[in-house]
């Protein structure tokens, strides 16, 4: 989910400012608890009611990746990483699983865990859930997805519009737009309008956003614990601004009203072809 500074291209879609790996994964499952209904309302938009060989660029944990899975259960879902812990927590959860790193372009599946037959290594869907940003050449990568859709396949590349809010009481909502702010100041979520440069690619695209207000769980309150966490650290903060985080943080998990929230635009692009999707918001 993001595109914020990361030292490594697609192995994650979160901040790490100061978090350890145990951490990392930790927000990564914690963004799928909290807003999975939300991805589930994203992959609605792609169109594809049945698949049967899905890839995920970028997996990351598998969060998405198990989306996939629920939703087409009888797909191959495999998952394209570059970060050798990832995918060996993708391959405890059964997927089929390929190392490769996205600037050489789309990697081939023939010959991997998914099929050792070039002539099946079609696909029907190719998931791309805030891990474009991190790709240094993207039209080579979209040139090799082109290539490897099935008649009818698509590309859904999703990128965080902003980042997740959670706060509800005025005072505190701005200071919670104060960490944005710097946040993208730092070049945290930072990424193009993805549309020119898949339409360069020979796609036609239809771009949407899907905006989700959440329950507060349990879950919620610490994911949102674990942004401000991370807001803590930046420098582009004020002073007066840190310590009102810390004194937020503080307050955590209970003394904190919350209304977890978030938006996500989606690119769905079809090979020559343009997908007539609804809008939604």
């Amino acid at each position: 989910m993001d595109h914020q500074p990361h030292p490594t291209r697609h192995r994650d879609h979160q901040p790490h400012q100061q978090p350890g790996s145990h951490d990392q994964h930790r927000v990564l499952d914690l963004d799928a608890e909290v807003f999975g209904d939300h991805l589930a309302a994203v992959l609605d938009l792609a169109g594809v009611s049945n698949a049967r060989s899905v890839v995920d660029l970028g997996a990351g944990t598998g969060a998405g990746s198990r989306l996939l899975r629920e939703r087409y259960p009888d797909a191959t879902v495999t998952c394209i990483d570059n970060d050798p812990q990832m995918l060996e927590l993708l391959r405890r959860q059964g997927f089929a699983v390929i190392e490769a790193d996205l600037d050489d372009g789309f990697p081939a599946l023939a010959g991997s865990s998914m099929t050792a037959d070039a002539s099946e290594a079609l696909v029907d869907l190719v998931w791309a859930s805030s891990s474009f940003h991190h790709v240094t050449h993207p039209a080579r990568l979209l040139s090799g997805v082109r290539q490897a859709l099935s008649p009818g396949g698509v590309l859904v590349v999703v990128e965080l519009a902003a980042l997740p809010r959670f706060l509800s009481l005025p005072r505190e909502a701005l200071l919670e737009q104060r960490c944005h702010a710097a946040a993208a100041a730092e070049g945290w979520n930072h990424h193009p309008n993805w549309a020119p440069v898949i339409e360069a690619a020979g796609f036609s695209v239809t771009q949407s956003e899907v905006t989700t207000i959440v329950p507060v769980t349990p879950a919620a309150r610490e994911y949102a614990k674990q942004w401000f966490t991370r807001f803590s650290h930046l420098a582009a903060l004020t002073a007066d601004d840190r310590d009102a985080v810390a004194n937020l943080l503080e307050r955590f998990p209970d003394d904190i009203e919350l209304e977890p929230r978030t938006t996500r635009t989606i690119w769905v692009a079809a090979p020559g072809k343009r997908a007539e999707l609804p809008r939604q918001a």
